[in-house]
């Protein structure tokens, strides 16, 4: 008979191990995946996954995963003579696609270089 049965016939919380609850949490960060699924699979509230993944996000089932592939930046100072506001170019075409999970940002045209570096270090928290 397994631990998780037992403690719920005698009314006792179970107590998951840290693996345990890094193979569900992992297993919802796939694409495509259904944390609703996943924690009936497990036999566990979906709301306590829910709960498991902040707290993987967190860094406390141990360091996280990173799935995303940085690119290698230069940071360059702008010539003197430049003024300091650029204005787009009004035929611009450009799109940014960032997926991390099931987290999907686009961007699309010619965002202001601040509001960037901010959402990108947002994503990277």
């Amino acid at each position: 008979m397994d631990t998780v049965a037992l403690a719920r016939r005698t009314g006792r919380r179970p107590n998951f191990s840290l693996a345990f609850k890094r193979q569900v949490v992992e297993a919802t960060l796939q694409p495509g995946a259904s944390v609703s699924l996943i924690a009936r699979e497990h036999d566990v509230n979906a709301n306590l996954v829910f709960r498991w993944r902040h707290q993987y996000q967190e860094g406390v089932f141990g360091v996280v995963s990173q799935s995303a592939t940085l690119l290698p930046v230069q940071v360059m100072e702008a010539p003197i003579d430049l003024p300091h506001v650029v204005q787009p170019q009004a035929e611009c075409h450009s799109e940014i696609a960032v997926e991390v999970g099931k987290a999907k940002l686009r961007i699309m045209g010619a965002p202001d270089p601040q509001t960037l570096q901010f959402v990108l270090q947002q994503l990277l928290r």
